[in-house]
């Protein structure tokens, strides 16, 4: 046989073989549902109802999304008896999100999230999250504005707020670090239907599994900071208009807005980081350390910015309301017997020879007092208005 002959046969049998492959491939697709979401509700006791998103392939149609809901006692329970519902076998491969309902992430959600944790085919890059109402409402909410899965327009919701740095990130990996780890409890964002759709309505902060209350998006800027380093992002702060007579432009071409009864100052940019320190080990004292450098973005009212020690005025004043609010934020987790900060994780680096538990952690947390310095560098001046 020539070269030629012999190339040319090869390449014919490559060319079945892929094709071959192709078409194994798309009928293997076609005899499965990929579940994209899932949602977990108290059903009643000892029963949870579980609802999933499931895409579907269909070579005689569009691609198809549908919904089933079906309860049991477990995990694996539901996925049997959502399979009885499917004509075609539930795999997880794709899931994108999970949502645990208020009402039963109250009592706990450690089985179900350690069910996802046994589950190979799951990847610990899902997303999960809390519903402020019923999981299988939001669910069942009807996405008639696009054509993506609910599966993936809430896993792109998300993540985009995490990429802005608005909400923690929420993957199954953040959460089983937080919940296994001594000293550092998870935080999750809680979903809520608003105008027939879905949005972030603000943070599920927990005590290990056990979600204890939720925390507004005003104050998500401050967790951020004490937990996380901030690369990117935006904020506003709000200040008596007299708190800025020194540096507020009051001709009569600069007249004061009637629109507002106060001054807001919006920075963005923000570059952060956060440095806990503990100072005394046998009166439990800590130290918070927040270095930030920002750009004044936006001011309701003209500031007269050439004034010498204008900006290291505006410095000052954003460094009292980051400490105060800070410092109140602490003291507030601290109340409700919860660490998202991390205080635990800080305390067990200082302790030789001995193994520290919840339990202990719990206890010295209460005694525990906190400083907070914050150093805030403006280094840009945006538009004033």
């Amino acid at each position: 046989m020539s070269k030629g002959r012999k190339w040319a046969s090869i390449v014919v049998v490559i060319s079945c073989m892929i094709t071959v492959t192709g078409c194994l491939q798309q009928k293997q697709l076609e005899q499965l549902a990929l579940v994209t979401a899932a949602g977990y509700d108290l059903e009643r006791e000892n029963v949870i109802r579980g609802t999933v998103a499931i895409h579907q392939f269909d070579p005689m149609q569009q691609n198809i999304t549908r919904m089933i809901s079906t309860v049991a006692n477990t995990s694996k329970g539901l996925l049997q008896e959502q399979n009885l519902e499917s004509n075609q076998r539930l795999v997880s491969g794709q899931l994108r999100c999970v949502i645990y309902s208020k009402e039963l992430a109250e009592k706990g959600i450690f089985q179900l999230v350690d069910a996802l944790n046994r589950d190979s085919t799951v990847g610990n890059m899902v997303f999960l999250t809390i519903a402020e109402g019923s999981a299988k409402e939001i669910m069942k909410l009807e996405r008639m504005n696009t054509k993506i899965s609910l599966g993936t327009y809430l896993y792109n919701l998300i993540k985009q707020n995490v990429k802005n740095e608005q909400i923690l990130s929420p993957t199954l990996h953040e959460f089983n670090h937080k919940y296994y780890d001594i000293g550092k409890d998870p935080v999750l964002p809680i979903l809520k239907i608003k105008d027939k759709d879905v949005i972030i309505s603000g943070m599920a902060l927990f005590k290990d599994d056990l979600y204890i209350t939720k925390l507004e998006p005003k104050r998500h800027f401050y967790l951020k900071i004490l937990s996380d380093k901030y690369n990117a992002g935006t904020h506003e702060f709000g200040f008596e208009r007299s708190e800025f007579d020194e540096i507020r432009n009051k001709g009569e071409e600069h007249a004061v807005r009637n629109v507002y009864n106060k001054l807001y100052i919006d920075v963005d940019n923000i570059r952060s980081h956060a440095k806990i320190k503990l100072m005394d080990k046998k009166n439990l004292k800590f130290k918070v350390e927040v270095k930030l450098a920002s750009r004044l973005l936006e001011s309701t009212e003209p500031l007269d910015l050439s004034k010498p020690g204008a900006i290291k005025f505006i410095e000052k004043k954003l460094n009292t309301v980051m400490e105060k609010e800070m410092k109140k934020m602490v003291v507030y987790f601290q109340e409700l017997d919860i660490d998202p900060v991390g205080f635990g994780n800080k305390y067990e680096t200082h302790i030789r020879g001995k193994v520290l538990t919840k339990k202990e952690w719990r206890e010295l947390y209460k005694r525990s007092t906190f400083d907070v310095e914050v150093k805030n560098k403006i280094i840009k001046t945006g538009v004033i208005d």
